[in-house]
């Protein structure tokens, strides 16, 4: 497997975004998340690292080797939202977080999510499913009131329905897949996806070096954003590498020629048997 990660500041004055990615050094599995704090609320930053510091403690005390993999994940978001809830608080003291996770296996993904920071799902370059926001945007779009593109630009984009540490109680949606060769993953926070559509960040998922695309993707949604942009995250996963296109080339070069060898080994096996 392979794994990536990127973040940008955008154009807000700070990183309220987070990301963080642990793999067994020995066996194929990993766990990945993305917290994008709230903005407007006091310690956003802080409550997103405060989504990294429990994954990682989580991680450790499993030894990246979980039971049940959907229970880890359902631990993460409720120790989490305990962590930062603080009943009575006024709405612009209380710290909160949305927050997508993944946790890959050898043969299986499972991956949750609570607001509009994003899973994508794809196998090479089809995408097989999105989880979809806890947004009031996300019901207009369920509802068939507006369009699935029309998501990114709607005046209502913002206004969440479900985050960690500000609503109460929380909604934690799961999803499951079984792995192949092609599948791949990409969370993002919702400065990236606003930007770079699914069409866009399936042909960078399929690069052949997956750090520097998973980069270049994160530099460009902060681009469009603009000076008013949000910041960025993101973190990607696929099954396996894909060769450069030198090697493939060079591939393409060799494969005829062993052809043509194998060929004429064959010729020559058949002037040269004995014959009795």
């Amino acid at each position: 497997m392979e794994t990536a990660t990127a973040t940008e500041i955008g154009g807000r004055r700070e990183q309220q975004d987070a990301v963080g990615v642990w793999s067994c050094p020995d066996t194929r599995c990993a766990l990945m998340v993305v917290a994008d704090g709230m903005g407007g609320h006091a310690g956003g930053a802080q409550a997103a690292h405060t989504a990294i510091a429990t994954a990682e403690r989580l991680w450790n005390e499993c030894g990246g080797r979980p039971e049940g993999p959907a229970a880890l994940l359902e631990r993460l978001f409720r120790e989490t939202h305990a962590a930062l809830h603080k009943p009575g608080a006024a709405p612009g003291d209380q710290p909160g977080t949305t927050l997508v996770a993944l946790y890959a296996g050898p043969q299986r993904a499972w991956w949750a999510h609570c607001g509009d920071s994003r899973l994508y799902h794809f196998e090479g370059e089809r995408l097989i499913t999105r989880t979809r926001d806890h947004t009031r945007v996300q019901a207009l779009v369920d509802a068939g009131e507006i369009r699935e593109e029309d998501m990114a630009t709607h005046p209502e984009q913002n206004q969440l329905l479900q985050a960690l540490g500000v609503v109460d109680p929380i909604r934690v949606d799961h999803g499951e897949a079984p792995l192949t060769p092609d599948s791949r993953f990409l969370l993002c926070s919702d400065g990236y996806w606003e930007q770079l559509g699914p069409e866009e960040s399936a042909r960078w998922l399929n690069q052949s070096d997956l750090q520097a695309a998973c980069m270049k993707a994160a530099a460009r949604a902060a681009q469009r954003g603009g000076t008013h942009g949000d910041n960025v995250a993101i973190a990607a996963w696929r099954a396996q590498s894909i060769a450069s296109p030198g090697h493939r080339h060079l591939h393409a070069a060799v494969r005829p020629m062993l052809l043509g060898a194998l060929l004429l080994l064959a010729v020559l096996a058949i002037l040269f048997w004995p014959v009795d």
